[in-house]
């Protein structure tokens, strides 16, 4: 029977003492029994992983003041440098917003709309409404004469869309308030419910005044205006301002348009310098 047992044994390999350490080289090699062999420096690898982490139920910037001076940078750079850039970027765009804000010139009071007017009349406009400011002592900023507005009857101007919606939205918040343009496009404009009638910025006085001296200009309004003709106009030709400066056309038109937002203040003070007589 114990010779049997000892065959088995002897066949299977069994036999080998336990217990026992192997060395190669002289040196003991942890876990040589199971084939694997770990140097030095990879045994104290093992060892750092296997002790406890001093740092794990502490928050990470108490963990980022107490590392040493080496480890700090990316331990800051792996937990707080994403966090730090977005926090940076959201400061610097609010700051540049508010800037800005605060540097904004303000809105004009008087906004004059040059509708189909010629480039040919900017610089005498400019001219015009460079004499409106001294005269008035008015702030130069506040004032403005702005061209750039072309409308057709098809909306089409050169092969692109026309003036006509960038002047509605601007007349539609308040910020156009006053226009200058010929009679044939006034009356396209008050069609369109562009134009407001002149009472709504002038006293009733005045405006019987200048009707009584052929300055006013009919115009239809549009069905949401009542449809009726109503004085809505003056003749710039009958102005003295107007046609003193040169170079500027003899057919044009004044009306206004939306003065909600900005009051009458400044087209009521543009219509006495114009002088019309």
């Amino acid at each position: 029977m114990k010779d049997r047992q000892r065959e088995r044994e002897e066949q299977t390999g069994s036999a080998q003492p336990q217990g026992k350490d192997e060395t190669v080289g002289g040196s003991d090699v942890i876990g040589a029994r199971e084939g694997i062999v770990f140097t030095a420096e990879q045994q104290e690898a093992l060892a750092g992983l296997a002790s406890s982490n001093t740092y794990a139920k502490q928050s990470k910037w108490k963990t980022f003041r107490e590392l040493p001076m080496k480890d700090k940078w990316p331990f800051f750079a792996q937990h707080f440098l994403g966090v730090t850039v977005a926090i940076v970027a959201a400061v610097a765009a609010v700051t540049a917003f508010v800037v800005n804000y605060v540097n904004q010139p303000p809105d004009p009071l008087l906004y004059i709309a040059g509708v189909n007017m010629a480039s040919e009349y900017t610089e005498p406009m400019e001219h015009l409404e460079q004499r409106f400011v001294s005269d008035q002592g008015l702030d130069p900023e506040l004032v403005t004469y702005d061209a750039n507005f072309t409308i057709t009857e098809t909306g089409v101007s050169g092969g692109m869309m026309d003036g006509s919606s960038r002047l509605l939205t601007m007349a539609s918040v308040g910020q156009v308030n006053t226009i200058i343009t010929d009679a044939d496009t006034f009356q396209e404009l008050s069609a369109r419910g562009l134009v407001t009638p002149l009472d709504d910025v002038l006293p009733d006085a005045r405006i019987d005044a200048l009707e009584a001296a052929g300055i006013t200009v009919e115009a239809e309004s549009s069905e949401a205006q009542g449809g009726d003709n109503t004085i809505k106009g003056l003749d710039l030709s009958r102005s003295a301002a107007w046609t003193s400066q040169d170079g500027l056309p003899d057919d044009a038109v004044l009306g206004f348009s939306n003065v909600t937002e900005t009051g009458v203040d400044y087209p009521r003070a543009f219509v006495e310098f114009l002088d019309f007589s």
